[in-house]
């Protein structure tokens, strides 16, 4: 618990280091955690095999992700991430064509999947950075750590209707609305001081609850996600580079899968306010 700890504070420093500055240290960032999350994935699903060296479809991958970091940096629009998944499609395909038959189409298929799952989900932290209020949107993401650490502590403490047995045994129905009760909180408090200290609009408190409501949610499907691809393949964790915690995929899982849609939920409600 000690090391968990630990590691926790030194990645909520780290996320300041990035997030506060953001530009290309936060690309920088993002970048690495893409690359990380890539590889634990395509492990994880068999695209890349243990005890051999790096293979064409995944430097396919690879030379995807930092075309779609490129194109983001120097565009700085969702809209043109149609470019970046049509490219990875295509070179990924292209590779599984002309090697065959050396890889099969469900791992061409996975390596596409990989590619989305991490690398493009996470990069929409860019987006959110650079829009208006951006240095503080950029944070929403993460209460999906707020939900998880809310649900861990309601479900053990009063937890007794199972939420998907199957698949997490340990989540429980009260956990989940715990998870969302604590967010939406923490939503509230966040709204409530940009209010009072940045914005001067009491809009902000509304949109605030909205998105960290449905994002609380969309993060438990995102960790939920995670833990089946885990079960399916049988692995205990995707990694270990983050002492304590696993590797990214196993930190980062639910904030990547929610990311996108608190960008979108940010781009529709944030003009609304007054």
């Amino acid at each position: 618990m000690k090391t968990r700890v630990i590691s926790g504070i030194v990645i909520a420093l780290a996320l300041a280091a990035v997030l506060i500055p953001g530009g290309y240290i936060l690309a920088a960032a993002l970048l690495l955690v893409s690359l990380i999350g890539f590889f634990e994935l395509s492990r994880a699903m068999g695209v890349h095999e243990e005890g051999k060296k790096i293979s064409p479809l995944e430097v396919c991958g690879y030379v995807s992700i930092f075309v779609h970091y490129i194109q983001m940096i120097v565009i700085r629009d969702y809209r043109y991430y149609i470019f970046s998944l049509m490219f990875a499609f295509f070179l990924i395909m292209a590779c599984f064509v002309l090697a065959y038959p050396r890889f099969t189409s469900t791992q061409a298929v996975f390596c596409f999947f990989c590619f989305i799952y991490a690398p493009v989900n996470i990069s929409f932290v860019y987006l959110l950075r650079i829009r208006h209020l951006g240095i503080y949107f950029a944070w929403i993401p993460f209460i999906a750590w707020v939900c998880d650490t809310c649900a861990y502590f309601v479900g053990r403490a009063i937890g007794k209707h199972k939420l998907v047995p199957q698949l997490s045994p340990k989540k429980t129905i009260e956990g989940a609305i715990g998870g969302i009760l604590g967010s939406v909180l923490v939503g509230l408090v966040f709204g409530y001081v940009l209010c009072r200290n940045v914005t001067h609009d009491t809009g902000v408190i509304l949109v605030l609850v909205l998105i960290t409501f449905a994002g609380s949610i969309i993060s438990q499907l995102g960790d939920l996600l995670a833990s089946g691809i885990k079960r399916e393949h049988k692995i205990k964790d995707y990694g270990n580079v983050i002492p304590g915690h696993g590797g990214i995929m196993d930190r980062f899982d639910s904030v990547i899968f929610v990311t996108p849609c608190i960008y979108f939920l940010a781009a529709v409600l944030v003009p609304l306010m007054n």
